[in-house]
C-alpha cells in the first residue's frame, strides 16, 4: 500500500493525470525511451565493449601462439642445420686454418699478388665454438678474377661463407676493381 500511495503522490506531483490519452502515451513512450537508453548505456554497451575485447584479445592470443608454432619450426630447422653444420665440421682436416685456406685459393686464383690485407679474427660462440673471420682487401682486381676468387672460396665441404662483400672500381685503373671481403667459418674451440 505504501508502494501505492507513493506513485499515487508522484503522479500527481506531476500531473500525469491530468494528461490526455494522447499526451499520457507520449509522456510513456519518452519514459520508456530513457530507462531504454540508460540500460543501453549501463548494461548493453558495456557488455558488447566487453565482449569486443575479449574477441581482439583471443585473435591476439591465437596470433601468438601462431607465430610460436612458426618459431619453434624454425628453431627446429636450425638446430637440425646445425648439426648438420657440425658433422661437417668433423668431417674437415683437424689442421684446418682459414686464414691458410685463404692464402691457398687465392693463389690457386692467381690474385694473390693483389691481396694489400688480411685481418684474421675470432669470436667465441655457444658450445665451445669459434666464428673465425678474415678480412681481406683486394686491389686492381678484374670482375672474372672476383667471381673465380668467390667461387673458389665458398665451400659447403670446409664450411667456409662470404659473410660481407664490398666493392668499388679502383681509382687509377677504371676497369678494375678493390674488393673488401669478410669470409668466416666454424672452427672447434681449443681446450
Amino acid at each position: 500500500m505504501a508502494k501505492k500511495n507513493i506513485l499515487s503522490g508522484l503522479r500527481a506531483k506531476s500531473g500525469f493525470d491530468r494528461l490526455g490519452g494522447r499526451e499520457r502515451l507520449f509522456v510513456s513512450a519518452g519514459v520508456a525511451f530513457v530507462v531504454c537508453f540508460v540500460v543501453f548505456l549501463g548494461i548493453i554497451s558495456p557488455y558488447l565493449e566487453a565482449r569486443q575485447a575479449l574477441e581482439r584479445s583471443l585473435a591476439r592470443k591465437e596470433r601468438e601462439v601462431l607465430d610460436m608454432a612458426i618459431l619453434q619450426q624454425e628453431y627446429l630447422e636450425l638446430k637440425s642445420r646445425q648439426s648438420g653444420v657440425v658433422e661437417q665440421l668433423k668431417l674437415r682436416n683437424p689442421q684446418f686454418s682459414l686464414f691458410s685456406y685463404l692464402e691457398k685459393q687465392s693463389t690457386a686464383v692467381k690474385v694473390k699478388d693483389r691481396v694489400t690485407y688480411m685481418k684474421p679474427s675470432n669470436t667465441e660462440l655457444d658450445d665451445g665454438y669459434l666464428e673465425s673471420v678474415v678480412e681481406m682487401k683486394m686491389e686492381e682486381v678484374t670482375l672474372t678474377q672476383l667471381v673465380d676468387f668467390l667461387t673458389q672460396v665458398e665451400s659447403a665441404q670446409d664450411v667456409v661463407l662470404i659473410k660481407r662483400l664490398a666493392i668499388q672500381k679502383n681509382k687509377r685503373a677504371g676497369d678494375l676493381l678493390d674488393v673488401v671481403i669478410s669470409i668466416f667459418t666454424i672452427e672447434k674451440k681449443l681446450s
